[in-house]
């Protein structure tokens, strides 16, 4: 199917940053956008609930340890190959990814 879209300015923008960031075309990142947007392969809302329900009684889930997350970041061992300009790049990426698929849900849902 062929469909052709007007995107406003800033839109096209970013969808020609993520495309670029991945070495793809932009047609290909909106094609995957729009799918990711229209994927109905979340449990739904009872399936949960039903599955809650379905866990033995009295089972208790705890932590594994009682170090606090903090404490445990606070006490991480240094990573020599760790780069924080790629790790930078790499987050703002899958943040802006984050973004665009929340505008497209909203744009599908008609909130936009």
């Amino acid at each position: 199917m062929t469909l052709t879209i007007s995107l406003p300015a800033e839109v096209q923008v970013k969808l020609e940053k993520r495309a670029k960031a991945i070495k793809w075309s932009v047609e290909k990142m909106a094609t995957h956008l729009l799918d990711e947007a229209l994927d109905d392969s979340f449990p739904s809302l009872e399936d949960v609930v039903q599955r809650i329900r379905n866990l033995p009684p009295g089972l208790v889930l705890e932590p594994t340890s009682s170090i606090s997350l903090a404490e445990a970041l606070r006490n991480a061992p240094e990573d020599p190959e760790f780069d924080e300009a790629e790790w930078t790049a790499q987050w703002q990426a899958v943040e802006a990814e984050m973004k665009a698929i929340t505008r497209a849900n909203d744009i599908a849902e008609g909130h936009g």
